[in-house]
């Protein structure tokens, strides 16, 4: 079967069309997404939508669950996190009933033929497993979750394919906040990226889109800290 896998669409509109339209091109069997879905991004309600009309398996990412269950600000001593939470509860207040019963049927896993799909890990959509991951976790998960020879997931945003004694770990990074570090700090970059599976074949696609269409859109639609919000964003390369 050839599938195609994406997620962290986080709310940006012209990353996930630019990425459907790659998607389509390639002609895949299924599509499978990973979650955090709408939160951060200009347009919530439009990518919860644009993802239930295409009728495949999502998985709950963290921020769909931090839609579905708020919970007020506690400063944790991360980077920008007063930011990101105000971020978050923007994205909220914009969905209606409909599109919250959407969030509720995301899934906490998704079981394909040989694959397991989550966000963050099979235990927590909110822990992040990787290329330094040890590898007696990994296995502590695979015994509790189960053998499949291909796991994917979401989360962390980095495009990953980790092998161990036979066993791979996927993901496909992120389709709305791609990341790269310039000079000393980390920038949003105009690129949606996906994977697509085809047997044993991985192809890590990789697709640009408008920069300027992004932060248009955190502008006009007057996002919070929106000045600094779209500063973020820089066109790849």
């Amino acid at each position: 079967m050839r599938l195609s896998v994406f997620g962290d669409i986080h709310g940006n509109l012209p990353a996930f069309e630019a990425a459907l339209k790659d998607i389509r091109s390639q002609s895949p069997d299924a599509l499978l997404c990973l979650g955090d879905v709408a939160a951060m991004g200009a347009w919530p309600r439009e990518c919860i939508g644009l993802l239930a009309s295409l009728n495949c398996p999502c998985v709950l990412g963290n921020a769909d669950e931090d839609m579905l269950r708020p919970q007020p600000f506690e400063a944790r001593g991360f980077p920008d996190e007063r930011e990101i939470y105000d971020l978050d509860e923007w994205g909220r207040e914009q969905l209606t009933d409909a599109e919250l019963e959407h969030l509720r049927g995301y899934q906490a896993t998704v079981e394909l033929p040989g694959l397991l799909a989550f966000h963050g890990s099979p235990q927590s959509c909110r822990e992040s497993i990787g290329a330094t991951t040890p590898e007696d976790r990994l296995e502590e998960l695979r015994s509790a979750f189960g053998l499949h020879p291909l796991w994917v997931g979401g989360h962390t945003h980095a495009p990953l394919l980790r092998t161990l004694g036979g066993w791979r770990l996927l993901n496909p990074g992120s389709v709305g906040l791609a990341y790269e570090k310039r000079g000393e700090r980390y920038v949003n970059i105009s690129c949606a990226e996906y994977l697509l599976l085809d047997g044993d074949d991985v192809q890590f696609r990789r697709v640009g889109y408008d920069v300027k269409a992004v932060q248009a859109g955190i502008l006009e639609r007057k996002m919070p800290h929106a000045e600094g919000w779209a500063g973020e964003w820089v066109a790849e390369g």
